[in-house]
């Protein structure tokens, strides 16, 4: 017996274009949150909501939801994961029918990111419980406050998670590509203390510490060092008026790679180069280092790999493997011993105000989704151990 073929398309963008419009920012999910709970107890799934919002300053945890399956209770549930925050500025969006996309009408990012995959998890859901079926349970697991660092899957009560392997919903790039590697991340602050003087009257006794930050900032290489590791500088503040020196700047910044000790060298070089600047202006300096995520990388015959692979197969695509330079839940929860690939689900221009989503990407997102809990029904129980 075969899946259905998947969601109806019209329902689908009802559902996505809805979810847009609940404002998400990151630590402000809680209308969203309260949403997606409405909606699977709705269909009578179960939802738990973990306290990692009192962990992390948010309005509310990370959310749960049991689908359960029908005809198959030796095999445990696939995980599908998906954010609920948006970037900045994502207040007031809305979403605008483009023809063969959606796209912003306001001055805000669309939200795609993730609202494709919250969408296309809900209604496979739907769609798997109303097809009578026999199919395999699921566990719905989405988070709060991933854009700035993961913090809700930081802060997870991961003994609610049941499964061992699923999916992340959150890659951009085509309908086929498999994200099996992704790099760690540090994120590096350092506080920059100077001396204040009048810049007109007597400035020989200030110590100007946004032009030793400056030094510092003009001494090393930022982007793409090599294939596996890039690094930015992407904050900087400081001063208090224009005829001050200024006696404070702070500055922050961040160092990826696919290699731990690429990602350490850069890091280190990027912290000596302070240093030396401090040394030479005079200024003294507090560095603070944040592992924010560890890389990981997926084996090619993974469960997660396999199954999503045969899902994607009978949905026509041709399945392909792919390293991203972003961090993603999967991050988290691979080092936490879970088996998680991310799905590419056709994000163009993220964290961008030119946002858009391609129509049929999200109707493919959603029939992929939809395959997965009937895999095994294809394939046999004989997949989980080959």
């Amino acid at each position: 017996m075969s899946a259905p073929e998947g969601p109806d398309p019209e329902r689908l963008f009802a559902l996505f274009t809805e979810l847009v419009r609940i404002d998400s920012e990151s630590g402000r999910e809680r209308l969203v949150s309260d949403y997606i709970k409405g909606f699977c107890t709705d269909l009578g799934f179960s939802v738990r909501e973990d306290g990692a919002g009192s962990e992390t300053g948010g309005e509310c945890g990370n959310l749960f939801v049991e689908v359960p399956g029908s005809g198959f209770p030796e095999l445990e549930p696939i995980i599908l994961n998906a954010h609920m925050d948006t970037v900045a500025p994502g207040v007031g969006i809305i979403p605008t029918d483009a023809g063969d996309r959606f796209v912003s009408r306001n001055d805000t990012v669309l939200g795609a990111d993730c609202k494709v995959g919250i969408a296309a998890i809900l209604v496979a859901a739907e769609a798997v419980r109303e097809s009578g079926l026999p199919h395999r349970a699921l566990q719905l697991v989405f988070t709060v406050q991933e854009e700035p660092g993961l913090l809700g899957v930081r802060h997870m009560d991961l003994s609610l998670i049941r499964g061992t392997w699923g999916v992340v919903l959150d890659g951009s790039g085509p309908i086929g590509g498999i994200v099996v590697e992704a790099p760690g991340q540090d994120q590096v602050k350092f506080t920059v203390r100077g001396r204040s003087a009048h810049s007109g009257i007597e400035p020989e006794k200030g110590v100007n510490a946004i032009a030793c930050a400056a030094d510092a900032i003009s001494s090393i290489k930022t982007g793409r060092h090599d294939g596996a590791t890039t690094s930015n500088i992407g904050l900087i503040s400081g001063g208090t008026a224009v005829n001050i020196v200024p006696d404070g700047a702070v500055v922050e910044g961040e160092i990826r790679s696919l290699e731990t000790s690429r990602l350490e060298q850069e890091r280190d070089t990027m912290i000596g180069a302070f240093k030396s600047a401090a040394r030479r202006h005079g200024c003294k300096i507090v560095i603070e280092v944040d592992r924010t995520f560890e890389q990981f990388r997926l084996p090619s015959d993974s469960r997660p790999v396999r199954y999503l692979s045969a899902a994607l197969e009978k949905c026509g695509f041709n399945p392909s493997l792919a390293r991203s330079g972003g961090g993603s839940d999967a991050n988290i929860l691979n080092r936490a011993g879970f088996e998680m690939a991310v799905m590419q689900i056709g994000l163009a221009n993220a964290h961008s105000k030119d946002e858009y989503i391609l129509k049929e990407d999200i109707v493919a997102v959603a029939r992929v989704v939809n395959k997965l809990p009937f895999v095994v029904l294809d394939e046999g129980t004989r997949v989980e151990g080959s």
